[in-house]
């Protein structure tokens, strides 16, 4: 990973975590319980399908810089699950 990328990568992190600290504890209790009740009523098909499309519209939203730069680490993010996933584990 080029450092450009590792910069805005620390950079974005350090803007999310701002954010999650603004945001209050009421604020993520109702989150959380709109959040788990929707993934209890509807299910892993249909919360994937709100969250690709939140990473879409996302995507759509950002400059053609850190949008290549979010696709990079979500290839990668995908390659590594892959990996693992069909890696044989020794007991």
């Amino acid at each position: 990973m080029d450092q450009d990328l590792q910069l805005s990568l620390a950079n974005n992190a350090k803007e999310w975590l701002a954010l999650s600290l603004s945001i209050s504890s009421a604020e993520k209790i109702a989150f959380d319980k709109i959040h788990d009740g929707f993934f209890t009523m509807y299910g892993t098909d249909f919360m994937t399908h709100v969250y690709r499309m939140t990473f879409e519209q996302t995507l759509q939203q950002l400059p053609e810089k850190e949008r290549t730069q979010l696709l990079l680490c979500f290839k990668s993010a995908m390659d590594k699950a892959i990996d693992e996933h069909y890696s044989v584990q020794t007991v």
